[in-house]
């Protein structure tokens, strides 16, 4: 559904996607393909128990993995969204009260996906680098969102949204 109102405003200023590791991606497979087949193993050895649990577990993992396999991040005329599939952000331009370059660490994190910090962040991120730290009006912690060109996004963000002309 945010996918669809993106469409809806347009073409982004800037718009820039990032997948995790594929090392990441690999396992996450592998333990998936696992599941399945203890299921279908279960099914095999008449044991209904292990066929619903590792079943269940394969399609959860799946969803997780079809869900948060690219973080997305875009910039429009009016507004700014950012993401992981369902779990994801869209705010007005105006309601950004900073943008600063921020450096992602592990660390701080203990993790990727979607993470609040040690430094009382919440941060969407595949890998450690480079970021921008967005505090947002009306929002008690600051969103770091992995991103490769920081300054530039920082630079938009601060300038006014250009307005279509009146006629």
């Amino acid at each position: 559904m945010a996918e669809e109102s993106a469409g809806e405003r347009g073409e982004p200023i800037y718009s820039e996607s990032h997948i995790f590791n594929p090392v990441f991606l690999l396992f996450m497979v592998a333990l998936i393909v696992l599941y399945v087949v203890v299921a279908v193993g279960g099914i095999i050895k008449h044991k209904p128990t292990y066929t619903v649990i590792f079943a269940l577990l394969a399609l959860l993992f799946l969803a997780l993995l079809g869900n948060f396999w690219r973080l997305v991040f875009r910039i429009y005329d009016d507004d700014v969204f950012f993401g992981f599939g369902l779990a994801s952000h869209q705010f007005p331009r105006s309601s950004i009260v900073s943008c600063k370059p921020y450096d992602l660490k592990f660390g701080n994190y203990l993790g990727y996906g979607i993470r609040g910090g040690i430094d009382r962040t919440i941060a969407y991120n595949t890998r450690n680098g480079p970021g921008v730290k967005l505090e947002v009006e009306g929002r008690n912690r600051p969103f770091v969102i992995s991103i490769d060109n920081p300054p530039y996004v920082c630079e938009l963000l601060s300038s006014k949204p250009p307005r279509a002309p009146r006629r």
